[in-house]
């Protein structure tokens, strides 16, 4: 049998399972904005994301939690599958903006490409013709 917390041990698993919480609320909350691409709002997020996870991981490693906290399974299941999903969503966004440049950078290239003759096309516009000019200067 597994031993009971100490009431000493009970904040900090309390604390633990608070910030669990927290940090799956703003990595879901992150993944809604990249769903919608709401680009703008996710980086005021970045900051407190990193805060709250240098938070928990000191706090895990202070005081891990006891496995068998029914709390402590749901809270950490809630972080996993949300980080999971958060993940997932911002690869699926990185790939589609990569796309999205290289199709624009082909384009590019493509309005630039040099023409393949010396021969002019049809639909080009000339150059003016310039003819010899010359000025009599004698009054």
């Amino acid at each position: 049998m597994a031993p009971l917390p100490t009431p000493a041990g009970a904040p900090a698993a309390a604390s633990l399972i608070a910030l669990a919480s927290q940090l799956a609320g703003l990595l879901e909350h992150e993944t809604i904005l990249v769903r919608a691409l709401k680009i703008a709002e996710i980086a005021p997020l970045q900051s407190e994301k990193t805060r709250l996870t240098l938070l928990f991981q000191k706090a895990l490693t202070q005081s891990p939690p006891d496995a068998s906290s029914k709390s402590w399974l749901a809270a950490g299941r809630r972080l996993a599958d949300a980080a999971m999903d958060n993940e997932r969503a911002l690869r699926v966004g990185r790939a589609a903006t990569e796309r999205l440049i290289a199709t624009i950078v082909t384009a590019v290239k493509q309005s630039r490409r040099p023409l393949a003759s010396y021969a002019r096309c049809k639909g080009m516009p000339r150059e003016p013709l310039i003819a010899g000019v010359s000025l009599d200067r004698r009054l």
